[in-house]
């Protein structure tokens, strides 16, 4: 997966009606922002990535797994991205 499509991915849970994910997802999205525009180094990224995805753990509302684990997938990629890019 790579930054754009995990962009979409992001902007796709951003508008799929969970506030609570939706939220999340804009949060993420605006931390990669500020990552492109170089406001933030690649080490920066993965430990703020490392700590959302704690705090994903936090969120135990199993009826809306599917975004947890798609926001866990684009984690997953920014901190990969951010430690071998």
């Amino acid at each position: 997966m790579n930054l754009d499509e995990i962009q979409v991915q992001l902007a796709a849970m951003a508008n799929a009606g969970d506030p609570t994910f939706s939220k999340f997802a804009n949060d993420i999205n605006q931390i990669v922002e500020q990552a492109k525009a170089g406001q933030l180094s690649k080490e920066d990224l993965a430990e703020i990535m490392r700590d959302a995805q704690s705090q994903l753990i936090i969120l135990e509302d199993m009826s809306q797994l599917r975004f947890k684990e798609t926001l866990n997938t684009c984690i997953n990629g920014l901190i990969t991205i951010a430690v071998w890019a």
